[in-house]
């Protein structure tokens, strides 16, 4: 546990403003896709649409997390 908290502040340092609004995307369709209280007959699109917004961005934030973490190494 000591080594992904050493490496998440490594992650935070070398963040730019784009990452951190990257990861605010993410957690926003994270909220969407929790929240959603939509009859089920609509809930489709934005369902879907918020699982692609939350994949893509999450896959772009542990590459880069997941960077970091190997080259600590």
């Amino acid at each position: 546990m000591k080594e992904i908290c050493k490496c998440a502040d490594v992650f935070v340092q070398k963040c730019s403003i784009k990452d951190f609004a990257l990861l605010k995307i993410c957690l926003c369709a994270v909220g969407i896709m929790v929240g959603l209280s939509i009859p089920e007959k609509k809930r489709k699109w934005p369902l879907t649409a918020a699982g692609f917004v939350f994949v893509f961005s999450y896959i772009l934030i542990m590459a880069k997390f997941v960077k970091i973490c190997m080259d600590e190494r």
